[in-house]
């Protein structure tokens, strides 16, 4: 359950660093002194999402449930506004995230996701080439994974910035070492005198502030935890649609019908659900298969109520504006089971 944060006068903002995105959003050093993001809903006129930030922390632990990698978001106080928060995925000075735009427009120079006839263009083609192209092309099955997971929650807005590689320079005996204890590698005893002869030279040159050669460097690179996720569940709905769908099954399937995934198919936008269908007809059918099937294990219905009928149990007297009402719990919980029933005949239909 999401830890409670109260921002005070010992959390520093940083001014200098900018935050994109469409909400209200700060950089702050925490006193631990790590750096966090602390966002808010939305809120301006004929867009009131008040309660759009609890949607990120549900993402979160649904799913962590799941066993997907997640940023983990907790809920934060800032004098009388409530928002969600997560700590920076990186140590700035000595990891770099890159957003996936960026490898997009290296493998194609004319993209400009600012203009509105190129958003056709950022298709699961154009990221699979792109990635490719930058011999990283295993993290498409990270790709993957983004693309069920925001089918379970409706996520309508991954774009190119929502996603991410995180790398780092790394010296060759810290790899070593890391796969060492985790029994990947096993070193011979002549190749044991030689890295504990290397790493000692190292470890003498750090201690003396020597410059270390860039051989004895490599470039690490990890996929990013899934981030970003608040556009889901159901928060644009005002409190008459939320009624509507609670109480119409057949209107409810069609809203969630009619969700699509910003990740574009042959230039078309689609549904999630269509976008995974045709994933079933390519090469990365098992891939797609086996997340499907993982996600059907781990999958509890009596953890999943319980987890978003408690989640605001610790907002404040002062704050119950900001927690969200029992008729958007139960659709919230009425939206995941359908698209998980239909993630699960989309893996039966295509066995």
């Amino acid at each position: 359950m999401p830890r409670l944060f109260t921002i005070t006068e010992e959390w520093n903002e940083q001014p200098w660093f900018s935050t994109g995105g469409t909400r209200a959003k700060k950089y702050l050093q925490g006193p631990d002194g790590k750096f966090y993001y602390f966002k808010r809903s939305q809120l301006k006129p004929g867009k009131d999402y008040t309660y759009e930030f609890w949607n990120e922390i549900i993402a979160y632990e649904l799913g962590t449930m799941l066993e997907f990698e997640m940023l983990r978001y907790d809920i934060a106080i800032d004098g009388d506004v409530m928002g969600c928060i997560c700590e920076s995925m990186i140590n700035s000075e000595e990891e770099k995230l890159v957003e996936g735009v960026k490898y997009l427009q290296a493998y194609s120079p004319n993209y400009d996701p600012q203009k509105k006839e190129h958003q056709k263009w950022y298709t699961f083609d154009l990221i699979e080439r792109a990635l490719e192209s930058d011999k990283i092309g295993h993290f498409i099955n990270d790709v993957i994974k983004i693309i069920i997971f925001d089918s379970l929650i409706g996520n309508g807005d991954r774009h190119q910035e929502n996603w991410a590689v995180i790398s780092k320079q790394q010296l060759i005996t810290d790899i070593v070492l890391e796969l060492e204890k985790s029994n990947k590698i096993k070193l011979s005893k002549t190749d044991r005198s030689l890295f504990d002869w290397v790493r000692k030279h190292i470890n003498i040159k750090k201690d003396k502030g020597e410059k270390i050669s860039e051989l004895l460097y490599k470039t690490v690179t990890n996929f990013s935890p899934i981030y970003d996720s608040g556009s889901s569940l159901g928060r644009e709905l005002l409190e008459d649609r939320v009624n509507l769908y609670l109480h119409n099954p057949e209107e409810l399937n069609r809203y969630v019908e009619k969700g699509s995934s910003e990740i574009h198919w042959d230039n078309k936008k689609c549904s999630h659900f269509e976008l995974i269908g045709n994933l079933l007809n390519t090469k990365y059918a098992d891939t797609v298969k086996d997340i499907i099937t993982a996600v059907l294990e781990k999958y509890n219905s009596v953890e999943l109520s319980r987890m978003i009928n408690e989640i605001d149990k610790d907002v404040p007297k002062r704050l119950e504006k900001y927690k969200i009402p029992d008729n958007r719990k139960r659709l919230i919980i009425k939206i995941i089971t359908l698209r998980l029933e239909k993630l699960s005949r989309l893996l039966h239909e295509g066995v």
